[in-house]
């Protein structure tokens, strides 16, 4: 990793956490998530995801767009654990 490359992932690292807090992660839990990321970032073939990183993601209400019951209400994901999700789209690519 050079060291533009670095500075790069070190901002992304506080950026994570600081957004991981602001949804109500502690201190030491946005740490440890963005960390996992970090490491996430670095296996070209490690390809879990969060939510936060999905176009399907709704941010106010806190749902999937895509994840729905049986009912046909939307349901709420595991926003903070890394995961494969086959309805995943990545924020800005469509």
């Amino acid at each position: 990793m050079t060291e533009e490359e670095l500075e790069k992932a070190v901002i992304r690292h506080a950026r994570r956490r600081k957004t991981f807090q602001e949804e109500g992660l502690s201190e030491n839990d946005a740490w440890d998530l963005a960390e996992q990321m970090f490491d996430r970032d670095k296996d070209p073939l490690d390809d879990r995801r969060i939510c936060f990183e999905c176009d399907n993601y709704n941010t106010l209400k806190k749902t999937c767009k895509k994840l729905v019951d049986k009912m046909g209400y939307q349901q709420r994901p595991l926003r903070f654990i890394l995961q494969r999700c086959e309805f995943f789209q990545l924020k800005g690519k469509k």
